[in-house]
């Protein structure tokens, strides 16, 4: 079914995704676990004009900070400190509307003949699955998807021989490894598309010069030769133990994800029937694109961290597919039901007008309403514990779960340091992951972790069945407790009194960002 294109539907899409893009992020807005650390991050190299090189926020031994998020942190920090909790909304709704904006442009530029390129409500439901494997507020993947995506886009252009783009490339190479480690996907998409032209037979080398020159690129950061070796050890080091690496398989998430999955099977199923329906052989394959769908689906099954570079590339690059079978579909199902072709561009029409309408009509007030607000809950984070700890004075080393601790450094420092947090190996020796855990789960020396480093404060969640077995103790005593968790500080040092934090949920999210650091008194090592 070849549908004329239609230069009203064309402009209206552009507006309809961006509104609808950035009000629904207007929406979906609880903060990411590491997002503390960003801000702190970027908080300091703007106030002091450096990078800083050693932690400064734990009490636990570190080696040298290899920040390999640095520069996304700094747009983090600015745009809350000059556009508060709007400005973190609204620049994830941005990156995410630019990347999907990206991905229309490929569509466009590989000109597919079953529809038109803008069809809205397959961005929709792009960024609905997208958005629960991204997070909820701005987060630095949200830029690796973006450079991915451009770099997706420029390489498309080179298969079609307009390579000047491609000088781009370890220009935006430079940035994107300044910005987040995920730089290193965009490394193995050159490699996809070099190893992939070389088996269509087609020019190649401008491939193989492309990926030496952005691998060059790598070595121009604040922390030069020993940044890269770190790069590409955190690249193959074992995270299993890191919910966002484990397998969206997995039985512990088997329930999670459904969309992000239902997704990956229809466009797995999609690409196999398209090939048996066409009959193609090996010889006619595309083997540049069925390399990077072997690639990315493996990657979505193995990592729930990837299960977003799945749905940008598969759902770019096999666009037309989906809409050559779905309109086979639709086609026959109009000839049993005896509707015409007049009637059916009609009911197209008609169906593209609702759905543009829908869109601003539910996302419009989303976007236009003042009173914006990164939200958290206290299933979420231990925003009463934490605050209870800071009107209480318990000062000193913290040591609290791997999930919280940024949001505690933030809140807490310089009062107190922290065990651990997501910064992981970029701080820590990733053996203190293990420590942590085997202390929570109750396994092997468990209470190692404990003895090795002084503690003054412990908060612990009650999903753990370390937080019964402190309770115990008698060295430790319970001062504060919730639903979430429990404050327990020294036997020795409790008091008679203590304040409680007002149960007030507009306090806490108003005041949700005040953090009492000073950058400029940090130094760069500890």
């Amino acid at each position: 079914m070849n549908i004329t294109e239609n230069k009203i539907l064309k402009y209206l899409f552009f507006i309809a995704l961006f509104v609808f893009v950035i009000g629904l992020s207007c929406v979906i807005n609880f903060p990411d676990n590491d997002l503390w650390a960003r801000l702190i991050a970027g908080g300091y190299i703007v106030e002091n004009l450096s990078v800083a090189k050693y932690d400064f926020l734990s009490y636990t031994p570190t080696h040298p900070w290899y920040d390999h998020e640095w520069g996304a942190s700094i747009f983090f920090y600015l745009a809350l400190k000059y556009f508060g909790h709007s400005g973190l909304i609204f620049l994830k709704g941005i990156l995410v509307a630019l990347t999907l904006f990206v991905c229309y442009k490929i569509v466009e530029l590989r000109k597919p003949v079953s529809t038109v390129p803008y069809n809205i409500l397959y961005y929709v439901v792009m960024f609905v699955v997208l958005n629960r494997t991204i997070g909820g507020t701005v987060r630095c993947l949200l830029f690796t998807c973006l450079f991915f995506v451009i770099f997706m886009y420029i390489l498309e252009r080179a298969r079609q021989d307009k390579n000047k783009g491609l000088i781009l490339l370890p220009i935006l190479m430079v940035l994107w490894s300044n910005i987040h480690g995920g730089c290193a996907s965009g490394l193995g998409l050159i490699g996809f598309y070099l190893v992939g032209e070389f088996l269509n037979k087609k020019p190649f080398m401008k491939y193989f010069y492309t990926l030496v020159a952005c691998l060059g690129a790598l070595f121009i950061n604040p922390y030069g030769i020993e940044y890269v070796k770190f790069l590409f050890s955190a690249a193959t080091m074992d995270r299993y133990y890191i919910s966002e690496w484990a397998s969206p398989f997995h039985l512990n998430y088997i329930t999670e994800y459904i969309r992000a999955k239902v997704y990956l099977f229809v466009m797995f199923f999609v690409v196999i029937l398209w090939h048996i329906k066409n009959k193609l052989s090996y010889s006619k394959m595309d083997k540049t694109r069925i390399i990077i769908f072997l690639a990315m689906t493996y990657l979505a099954v193995t990592h729930i961290r990837h299960l977003s570079f799945y749905i940008i590339a598969v759902g770019t690059l096999f666009y037309d597919e989906f809409y050559e079978l779905f309109n086979s579909i639709i086609s026959k199902l109009g000839k049993l039901l005896k509707i015409d072709t007049e009637s059916a561009k009609s009911l197209v029409l008609l169906k593209e007008i609702s759905v543009y309408l829908l869109i601003f009509i539910s996302s419009l007030p989303l976007l236009l309403d003042a009173n914006k607000q990164v939200r958290i809950t206290e299933s979420r984070y231990p925003r009463y514990a934490i605050e209870f700890i800071d009107i209480n004075k318990l000062h000193g080393n913290l040591f609290i779960n791997f999930d919280w601790g940024s949001y505690a450094a933030y809140k807490l420092y310089p009062n107190n340091l922290i065990v651990m947090d997501g910064r992981y190996e970029e701080v820590y020796d990733p053996a203190l992951l293990l420590q942590l855990k085997d202390f929570h789960l109750l396994k092997n020396d468990w209470y190692k972790i404990i003895r090795d480093y002084k503690t003054d404060v412990m908060l612990l969640e009650k999903k753990y069945p370390v937080f019964n077995e402190i309770l115990k103790m008698k060295e430790w005593t319970l001062v504060f407790e919730n639903e979430l968790s429990g404050v327990f500080v020294p036997t020795n040092t409790v008091k008679k009194e203590y304040l409680l934090p007002i149960p007030l949920n507009d306090f806490y999210n108003k005041n949700l960002f005040n953090t009492k650091i000073k950058y400029k008194e940090l130094k760069s090592g500890n």
